[in-house]
């Protein structure tokens, strides 16, 4: 959906899947693109993202925190009532000992409260529980969480961040999340700070590559529930590395990027890229392309946002350029760059 489509619409939210569980690949940068994150900072992340996460009750399929900006790919249950017990399991893994601000009431507090069953209860569970199962929150908060631990830590004023954050629907297909994880994955890669994605820890790859279940499960639910861990490896390298075995870069070679001399002869010979070769690229489809997926899921995406928002166009799904991408379509039709090959005259990250 082109933006001045939007205006004319009349359009100013964010176009997400209602009343279902919806996956989607989120991206947010730095104010002025600035190199913030260190090495403690990326830590620091991962594990606010996985507390958030379980407060919000969404799910991390895969992430990847590099040094100006993080990408996410995360699954958003349908808005559910939960039971007291949950909720307070819930609560305690942002509030818990030290944790807990004055403004906010203690996990045991809130286990009174909820116990008596009184008014003041009912109203701060009701609050606590819209804090839930949406993209929007999630997100907010765990920038703002983030964005206070940083600026205490290194004496910071102000926000750290650039804007919100862009997100695209992903179709919960084992082709959309494998193709949109692997280009996750593959960040540190055409950022030149690893030859090999499971060199880098501060990715799910690298997390699972080192034995942490957490991100393991992430990937047994981008293969959709169809093979454990050990089982899918090999299936997933074939995404990553074009091959079932990792390609190991060395000095003097372009460990497997793809650069933009390269990519236009390509696309003058009108000829197509292997999977494992574009995702080596910046792909705009997976950042600017609303929604991604096969023709069928995006026609019911367009139905559902024609309802809810008024929403009308005369096609709903279209090709994506220089690579062979299956049955995956995009929503948006990208004219300018909907793919970036490597600039072999800039090496920053």
């Amino acid at each position: 959906m082109e933006a001045s489509y939007l205006r004319r619409a009349g359009y100013r939210g964010r176009l997400l899947v209602e009343g279902q569980r919806g996956v989607y690949h989120v991206m947010s940068r730095t104010s002025c693109g600035q190199f913030l994150f260190d090495d403690e900072g990326k830590r620091m992340f991962v594990k606010m993202l996985w507390k958030q996460a379980g407060f919000c009750g969404v799910e991390v399929l895969a992430y990847c925190v590099m040094g100006n900006h993080f990408h996410l790919l995360v699954a958003v249950p349908e808005d559910i009532e939960i039971s007291d017990t949950e909720l307070l399991q819930r609560y305690r893994l942002l509030y818990s000992g030290k944790e807990c601000p004055l403004s906010s009431a203690s996990p045991e507090v809130l286990a009174k409260l909820l116990e008596a069953n009184e008014e003041e209860g009912r109203m701060l569970r009701e609050r606590i529980c819209a804090r839930m199962h949406d993209l929007s929150v999630f997100m907010r908060e765990l920038k703002q969480r983030f964005g206070i631990w940083y600026n205490h830590r290194y004496a910071n004023k102000g926000t750290i961040w650039s804007k919100r954050f862009t997100s695209v629907v992903v179709e919960s297909s084992r082709e959309a999340l494998t193709t949109v994880a692997a280009y996750i994955d593959l960040n540190p890669v055409r950022a030149e700070l690893v030859d090999d994605p499971e060199d880098y820890i501060f990715s799910s790859f690298g997390a699972a590559m080192r034995g942490i279940r957490s991100a393991r499960q992430g990937y047994e639910q981008v293969f959709c529930g169809e093979a454990k861990w050990a089982a899918l490896l090999e299936d997933y390298r074939l995404i990553l590395y074009g091959k079932g075995v990792a390609l190991k870069g060395s000095a003097g070679k372009d460990r497997g990027r793809i650069d933009s001399d390269r990519l236009k002869e390509v696309s003058d010979r009108r000829d197509r890229l292997p999977l494992s070769d574009v995702l080596r690229t910046r792909v705009r489809y997976f950042t600017a392309g609303t929604a991604i997926g096969t023709e069928t899921f995006l026609g019911e995406m367009a139905g559902q946002w024609k309802r809810s928002h008024g929403l009308g166009r005369k096609r709903d799904a279209y090709p994506m350029r220089y690579a062979e991408w299956g049955q995956l379509r995009t929503y948006r039709n990208l004219q300018v760059k909907p793919v970036v090959g490597h600039d072999t005259s800039n090496r920053v990250g």
